[in-house]
């Protein structure tokens, strides 16, 4: 009968080579930020937005998205940055937390990277004058340019309050 070996001992922790985040990148304004890939939901052209009467200047209108009204905001106001040109097509990055979900008007989307680092939002190295510091959850160093990690919660709790209404799916 054969014989059963004895187990074999594993180290008792492999390392861990995932990297500390993967962010998606976009450019707004001529800037280039990030928000954790978790947050993002899809990239998302618009070609016809309905406009809502006596809404914030952010929201550029509503949008179906397979079967949800969704807000299509110009955050670059609250980031410190001049606003969006209207156009005829608006591409989009599609942000949820939880409930809370809306379509960010960007110039284009730089595409996924891992991160080894996030440096603190208050870091001694980290910009300042850089984006709104209450919206900023970290920074990245990406091509040698520092980036700001964009709070996706706190950001949408901001478009919240001031477009109103309650938190329902697909609401911001």
């Amino acid at each position: 009968m054969a014989q059963i070996p004895d187990a074999v001992a594993l180290p008792s922790a492999l390392p861990d080579t995932s990297p500390a985040l993967r962010a998606c990148l976009f450019a707004l304004s001529g800037a280039r930020f990030a928000v954790d890939v978790r947050s993002a939901r899809e990239v998302a052209v618009f070609d016809d937005l309905t406009a809502v009467p006596r809404a914030p200047r952010l929201l550029l209108g509503v949008a179906n998205l397979r079967g949800t009204v969704v807000p299509i905001v110009d955050v670059a106001s609250l980031l410190g940055l001049p606003e969006l040109l209207p156009a005829r097509s608006v591409r989009t990055l599609v942000l949820r937390d939880g409930p809370l979900l809306a379509a960010v008007a960007v110039e284009t989307v730089l595409g996924l990277e891992p991160f080894d680092e996030v440096l603190s939002p208050d870091a001694p190295t980290a910009p300042r004058g850089h984006a709104s510091p209450r919206l900023v959850s970290g920074w990245l160093t990406w091509a040698g340019e520092t980036l700001a990690l964009l709070d996706v919660p706190r950001i949408l709790a901001v478009l919240r309050a001031t477009l109103g209404g309650p938190a329902r799916r697909g609401e911001a």
